[in-house]
């Protein structure tokens, strides 16, 4: 039996590592799952109902170092984050929550960015501050890989109708990053 996890730790639910094991579609080979087992997570038994922060960036940096192994982490990572909204888009929570982005629309969609941030852990916080019309400055925290979230919104604003988003990380200072948004 696991040991029981201390809630005021970052967490992160299941369904995160659904949408992960996802995005690796068919690059989930034997090696790939003995490197994530190594890390925490075993693919090929049921998920535990949360894991600590350590867990997910391990099999983070496996995914990246599968899906784009030519790339340092952070690039690797915007990869895995393109692809995590594809996989996660498969899981019950995560369908549901990509519906209600497209209804949403871009603006309203990173208002609500920290609920849906939050939908996958217990401790991301986002704040947002716009610049003028299509253009946002969003500042989350704790980020512990960057690149992870630059896919991560790129691909939320494609499936939120925007057209040609851009995301750039502007800032990192500790824990916390600040991404420049934007669309047209």
């Amino acid at each position: 039996m696991p040991p029981a996890l201390d809630t005021r730790e970052p967490l992160v639910f299941p369904q995160s590592f659904e949408g992960l094991i996802r995005a690796l579609g068919d690059q989930l080979d034997e090696r790939c799952v003995g490197r994530l087992k190594q890390v925490g997570v075993d693919t090929q038994g049921k998920l535990a109902p949360a894991y600590p922060l350590e867990v997910w960036l391990g099999a983070l940096k496996v995914a990246a170092d599968t899906l784009a192994p030519h790339l340092p982490l952070e690039e690797g990572a915007a990869v895995v984050g393109r692809r995590f909204v594809e996989g996660f888009s498969g899981t019950l929570i995560g369908g549901a929550l990509l519906t209600t982005v497209r209804l949403l629309g871009p603006e309203r969609m990173l208002a609500r960015m920290t609920r849906n941030l939050r939908t996958g852990t217990n401790y991301l916080e986002a704040t947002l501050e716009p610049r003028g019309p299509g253009h946002y400055a969003l500042t989350c925290r704790p980020v512990v890989v960057a690149g992870f979230y630059v896919g991560l919104f790129l691909a939320g604003l494609e499936a939120s109708g925007a057209r040609h988003p851009s995301v750039q990380v502007v800032r990192r200072q500790g824990e916390e990053a600040v991404y420049d948004i934007a669309w047209s």
